[in-house]
């Protein structure tokens, strides 16, 4: 009879201690009050890619936000210029380290907006309904990013080449050197190993190939970079 006695009286004392637990918690998500929601940010360079995040916010975590950087004074048509990742709040202060050599794209040198962004259609999902009644939140500051050293109006005019190339030239159009220097910038001819018949031209500018078939007189295809098939 003591042991069962003992044993009731510490799953007592356990499920109090549950109880108690949920409702802090409860009480904790009761008392967030939407309209304070706030995100703080500040973001120190590490190096030339790497960028520090130090975010603090009153909302109940765990959240989840967009992490990144976008070059500064992009129109909405520009190629977007820029690396974000997603993230995960678990307390009201994180540090975060952003590397931007993972983006898609060496980010040139330049001013940039350091972003933290919170969305609650999505930030919110993982059982957490207090923070899901806050309302989106933008949060940006200006920094200086050494990036890959390239210069803004280069990496902006390589994109836009790139584009071009993109939306108007397919598999086995006609070849013309002049034409297609004219629009693209000067081009190298090199040797091609896709086959005998074929010669590569690297528009460094637009850091595009175009492998062309020299007895057809048309291009192929195209590939990105100084390539040779």
């Amino acid at each position: 009879m003591k042991y069962l006695w003992a044993f009731a009286f510490l799953c007592s004392v356990t499920a109090c201690s549950e109880q108690a637990v949920d409702g802090g918690a409860a009480a904790s998500n009761a008392a967030f009050d939407p309209e304070t929601a706030q995100l703080d940010v500040q973001a120190v360079s590490q190096g030339d890619t790497k960028v520090q995040f130090t975010i603090k916010t009153n909302l109940p975590t765990p959240v989840e936000v967009m992490v990144g950087v976008s070059l500064e004074g992009q129109n909405p048509k520009d190629v977007f210029i820029g690396h974000s990742e997603r993230i995960t709040l678990e307390t009201s202060e994180t540090t975060f380290v952003l590397d931007t050599s993972n983006a898609r794209d060496a980010l040139p040198a330049g001013e940039y907006l350091a972003e933290v962004n919170f969305y609650n259609r999505w930030g919110a999902e993982n059982g957490n309904p207090a923070a899901k009644t806050a309302p989106d939140i933008e949060v940006s500051v200006p920094l200086s990013l050494g990036g890959s050293g390239e210069n803004r109006a280069d990496a902006e005019r390589r994109n836009e080449l790139q584009r071009w190339v993109m939306s108007n030239i397919g598999m086995n159009v006609p070849w013309n050197r002049e034409n297609y220097e004219e629009r693209l910038g000067p081009a190298k001819k090199g040797p091609s190993t896709m086959s005998r018949l074929h010669d590569a031209y690297y528009f460094a500018d637009a850091d595009i190939t175009f492998l062309v078939n020299r007895v057809k007189n048309e291009v192929t295809v195209w590939r990105m970079g100084d390539v040779t098939e």
